[in-house]
């Protein structure tokens, strides 16, 4: 009989078996990093029943299960659909909160708050206007009010390392995760530096002198392979979704190319150089399954750019990751699943990749738009259950929302609520002690499926104006999300969609939240905090002026004739400052013009 039936089918058959037996004996292991971590597959109840960590299906049909094996599968196998790891790791929870306020001390201030009594320390950083948009912190009128405000004003090498002071970034518990596209660039270059810096002055510390050039060099190798973290770099979403594209479109893929060259010749493999992010696609108005499309669909195209580079995908792809937005709609509950699965095939299918390059990982963040002025506290409950999808989904991280981000800056008080809302899920909540519960549900696998048709629908549509880049053109994703984005309006002002405290259960006493109404201070920064970065922007660039004289036309030189602008970047950033070096592209590459 067996050589009546394929070997792959047997193959998988015996895996599943395997398995079964694995997680009955009560202990496994796996292998994250080189590192074999041991895991019980049991947790026991206080009514004393050993609940399985995560659950098989209970069936005897080969049939069954090897639909189950195919379409699904255990968490850590493919397609992966069930999570890209076999179990959660209990010493590091998904918690990664954005932040970023004012000064560079300031927000130092608010990491060492998040990452008190914290096992790990995963960073989030939320830059101000001036600081996305790649301009130093100047007085000019449309500047000035912007600088340190909705977040931490960042132009220089000394701020990035006031930024992280106290943290080790090289240290296995650190990861940093930075929210910046336009001009990612300078920032990526500025935070490896501070890296560097750090080690260097350890190796001071520990020897007594500094390090030889061979030493240096050995410091600067050893510490890009070894931090952590993600940059988000997101060129494509920007074109379509959130409006901080700086450069003209051209130029901006370049340097995403040149950045994915330099990871790949300099061994830089745990740190992630692009976040493929649909949480702006979604926060701009789309609805979750056009999210997955269009963000699934960018992070096709961006394979196919590095690969027309030369790039070998097995080495690039370890350095993706992907960011989604998550909100109250039934399909947000399924948006990992259904982007795990199409994924793990694609990258098998297609290009042929390795195991790691197939697992999409990524982080999710409580939609923004759910958040609501009226009855504000209200957004906490919200926030909950978006998290218990997320959680459910197996998400690598996450960020609940704040319940005052509906108007401005959360407090240290409201962030607190929302860390305890992700603790009081993973720690008290007995559902998710069970790491699959997804799996095996009827409306969750009929939404998966569902939905995954319709995002195959949408990539057919696009492939049908010429990809992603040609539907660009023909402003086919802003007319979709703009589409959407109405509807969601129409559906909430007529009530059509309720939602509780704002067009239905409505007390009429109940003032919308404002500075005035409510002892809360909406913006925190004050003309003292900004005069003071502003300064010190000054005092580095008369600090550094020859340097960054040479530095920059040695940049513009090399955007001239084609060579990798990213090592360039990393070679003048001890003395230039941002916004010196966003001039300098602009001469070079061009801006981004908006087409309305």
């Amino acid at each position: 009989m067996r050589a009546m039936v394929p070997e792959e089918i047997w193959n998988a058959l015996d895996e599943f078996d395997a398995r079964a037996a694995a997680y009955q004996s009560g202990e496994v292991s796996y292998t994250v990093r080189g590192k074999e971590i041991p895991v019980d597959t049991t947790k026991t109840t206080l009514s004393g029943l050993e609940l399985p960590r995560v659950a098989l299906p209970d069936t005897e049909d080969w049939g069954e299960r090897l639909d189950w094996v195919r379409k699904e599968n255990a968490p850590g196998s493919f397609p992966y659909t069930g999570g890209v790891f076999p179990f959660r790791r209990e010493d590091e929870l998904p918690v990664r909160m954005f932040a970023g306020e004012g000064s560079a001390e300031r927000t130092n201030k608010r990491y060492h708050f998040l990452s008190k009594d914290q096992p790990f320390n995963r960073l989030s950083v939320a830059f101000d206007s001036p600081s996305l948009y790649g301009h130093d912190p100047v007085e000019r009128l449309d500047i000035f009010g912007k600088v340190c405000e909705s977040g931490v004003s960042i132009s220089t090498v000394d701020e990035m390392e006031r930024l992280f002071d106290g943290f080790d970034l090289c240290a296995p518990n650190t990861s940093v995760s930075k929210t910046i596209n336009g001009n990612y660039w300078w920032h990526l270059a500025a935070f490896f530096t501070v890296a560097i810096r750090q080690q260097v002055a350890k190796f001071v510390q520990e020897n007594g002198r500094d390090p030889s050039d061979k030493e240096r060099t050995e410091i600067r190798a050893k510490t890009l392979s070894t931090v952590r973290g993600t940059v988000q770099a997101d060129q494509l979403k920007e074109a379509m979704g959130q409006n901080t594209l700086v450069f003209n479109l051209d130029t901006a893929l370049r340097m995403m190319g040149d950045v994915a060259e330099f990871y790949v010749e300099n061994e830089v493999r745990n740190h992630y150089f692009v976040s493929i992010s649909g949480y702006h696609i979604d926060e701009a108005g789309a609805n979750p399954i056009s999210q997955a499309a269009l963000t699934l669909s960018n992070g096709l195209t961006y394979v196919e750019l590095f690969n027309a580079r030369g790039l070998d995908a097995d080495k690039f792809l370890r350095n993706f990751s992907w960011f989604f937005s998550n909100g109250m709609d039934p399909e947000y509950a399924v948006i990992g699943r259904v982007s795990r699965r199409i994924w793990a095939i694609a990258m098998r299918d297609l290009y042929g990749v390795g195991n790691r390059g197939q697992k999409l990982k990524y982080h999710i963040q409580g939609s923004g738009r759910s958040l609501h002025s009226q009855e504000f506290t209200w957004n906490d409950y919200r926030t909950t259950l978006q998290a218990l999808y997320a959680l459910a989904d197996n998400a690598n991280s996450l960020h609940t929302n704040s319940r005052d981000e509906a108007f401005g800056t959360p407090t240290e008080d409201t962030v607190r609520d929302a860390v305890a809302i992700q603790l009081i899920l993973s720690k008290e909540y007995g559902w998710l002690q069970n790491e699959n519960p997804l799996q095996g549900s009827y409306i969750a696998e009929w939404l998966t499926d569902n939905v995954e048709e319709e995002v195959l629908r949408i990539f057919e549509e696009m492939h049908a104006r010429g990809g992603v880049l040609g539907s660009l053109e023909v402003n086919y994703q802003r007319n979709r999300i703009q589409d959407e984005s109405m509807v969601y309006e129409q559906r909430k002002h007529s009530g059509e969609l309720p939602i509780v405290g704002v067009n239905t259960y409505v007390d009429e006493g109940s003032a919308v939240m404002s500075a005035d109404g409510f002892d809360v201070d909406v913006t925190r920064s004050d003309e003292a905090e900004r005069q003071m970065v502003i300064e010190r922007n000054k005092a580095f660039k008369e600090a550094h002026a020859a340097e960054a004289e040479a530095g920059l036309g040695k940049l513009k030189q090399v955007a001239r004739d084609g060579g990798n602008l990213f090592e360039v970047m990393m070679d003048i950033v001890e003395h230039c400052t941002v916004g010196q070096v966003t001039q300098a592209l602009f001469e070079t590459g061009g801006k981004f013009r908006r087409n309305m």
